[in-house]
């Protein structure tokens, strides 16, 4: 089966997805949408499952926990669409993976690889969410119950 990874801002959102046999992280895109119209991202979700057909067997969510481990406004935001994921795709189990500094990678990883700025800035989600897929598909991740 596969794994979904996001990594979910407040105006866009990175996928990466798994291969079939949950050893690779793979981009697939970032859309943008309203700011906090987490429905848009919903609607995302479900073209990926339709084009993967029904083969995704679990989200993982880039958990964005400050430094020192406590929650910050942004955690609370994924918390909330986590409920929101749980209650649409209930047969789906939701994995959350600390992010603590994915974005400082992609964006490095996006500048080694010379990259305009322009280009950094639309891809950074993406490598964000190939970065917290890797992580879980590694280390694992906190398993997410309602």
């Amino acid at each position: 089966m596969r794994k979904l990874s996001f990594d979910l801002g407040t105006k866009t959102c990175g996928f990466a997805i798994s291969d079939i046999l949950e050893i690779s992280a793979n981009a697939l895109e970032t859309i943008r949408f309203v700011e906090n119209d987490f429905n848009a991202v919903i609607v995302k979700v479900k073209e990926i499952i339709k084009m993967y057909q029904n083969s995704i067997d679990a989200f993982v969510l880039g958990y964005p926990l400050r430094s020192n481990g406590s929650k910050s406004e942004r955690t609370m935001m994924v918390d909330n669409f986590a409920i929101l994921l749980a209650n649409e795709f209930p047969g789906i189990n939701i994995y959350l993976v600390d992010e603590y500094g994915s974005t400082i990678k992609a964006q490095r990883i996006l500048k080694d690889a010379k990259l305009s700025n322009k280009k950094t800035k639309s891809k950074k989600d993406t490598v964000s969410a190939v970065i917290i897929l890797n992580d879980f598909l590694q280390y694992g991740g906190q398993k997410y119950e309602l």
